[in-house]
């Protein structure tokens, strides 16, 4: 089966034998072993093996954004949060609960994040942090993280990202850009297996934090770091899951990131070109898109329903659309092990259903 979705993703044997590692107690010497070790490759993926902490969190990407957003507590005077999709309209959900003072701007779906639009409510924000969302898969749409994050430190904020769908998909340059916090998840780009989300934040944030009051148990990042550093995770984690991200961390740096990133480019650019040979439209325009996600118009008189089931009965899975778009769209998503072959296949089989 070919899944067309963002994540989970088809794995490598290699990262699926992983999982069969043996047994290991985790408060032994060789889970240490392998925390500190996936920990700092994570660091090392994001360019960031100096000036940042990571923590490792069981949990999907969702977790860190709770994680993130609950480390705010009593903090800068609350998070400017700018929402062109579902996932910043969740990280809005989540500070909702927790009693987070914020401010959503919510802005159009399809397109990224306008620049100028985002200096006016940086300027006026009282909130001390700024969160955005680097890819949006709501839609697909790549919104300016270094557009963003240099506007929002030329007025002193935090910024604080979601590249849950990011990270070793699309560039990432944390120290120059002025990004102090990102979240992001094994079953991505990454090409895990679903079961732990990370979060990486720089030394200057992580100082501030450390002020928070506690407001989450689980999902603490300032307790979540502090244990973490002294080789052992807060509660028990997810062991053979760690073992298949480390596998596929290992992977990643053996092709390498930016050589990870172009191949993503490559496999989306084929898909689209073979989606506009056969006449279907793309709900944003193609400039605006991530390396790892295309969102389809359907034809008219066509449901999702009408093309999922006879797609899946010939191992391609594609993947629904959210909110108001769910009726009129369908999304696919380049990320894991995917190939041109399986593309130009998937086009072939949509070609003749069509």
């Amino acid at each position: 089966m070919i899944i067309f979705s963002p994540g989970p993703a088809n794995i490598t044997e290699r990262v699926r034998q992983a999982l069969t590692n043996p047994d290991i107690g985790h408060r032994e010497s060789e889970f240490t072993d392998l925390l500190q070790e996936t920990r700092t490759m994570l660091l090392e993926i994001c360019g960031v093996p100096q000036g940042y902490s990571c923590a490792v969190l069981s949990g999907s990407g969702t977790t860190g954004i709770e994680a993130s957003i609950t480390s705010l507590a009593d903090v800068s005077d609350g998070v400017l949060i700018l929402a062109n999709g579902v996932y910043g309209e969740r990280a809005a959900q989540v500070a909702d609960v927790f009693q987070i003072p914020y401010t959503v701007e919510k802005m159009d779906w399809t397109a990224p994040i306008a620049l100028d639009r985002a200096e006016e409510l940086i300027y006026s924000t009282s909130h001390g942090a700024v969160y955005l969302i680097y890819h949006e898969t709501t839609t697909g749409v790549l919104n300016s993280l270094k557009g963003v994050s240099e506007l929002a430190k030329a007025h002193g904020k935090w910024v604080l990202v979601d590249a849950v769908s990011g990270v070793a998909g699309e560039e990432l340059d944390l120290p120059n850009w002025g990004v102090d916090l990102v979240i992001g998840s094994a079953n991505k780009c990454i090409r895990g297996v679903p079961g732990i989300g990370f979060v990486v934040v720089s030394d200057e944030f992580r100082e501030a934090i450390s002020q928070r009051r506690p407001v989450a148990y689980s999902t603490d990042l300032v307790s979540t770091l502090n244990r973490e550093e002294n080789g052992e995770t807060p509660f028990t984690p997810p062991v053979q899951t760690m073992y298949a991200l480390r596998e596929a961390l290992r992977e990643l740096l053996e092709e390498g990131v930016s050589t990870r990133i172009a191949r993503y480019q490559d496999i989306a650019n084929t898909l689209r070109d073979g989606l506009a040979e056969l006449e279907l439209s793309l709900l944003v325009p193609r400039e605006h898109l991530s390396n790892t996600m295309t969102t389809v118009n359907l034809p008219k008189g066509l449901s999702y329903a009408d093309l999922h089931k006879p797609l899946k009965e010939q191992d391609y899975l594609i993947y629904k659309s959210q909110g108001h778009l769910s009726d009129t769209t369908f999304r696919l998503g380049t990320v894991g092990v995917i190939s041109q072959e399986d593309v130009r296949g998937f086009l072939v089989a949509l070609g003749r259903l069509l």
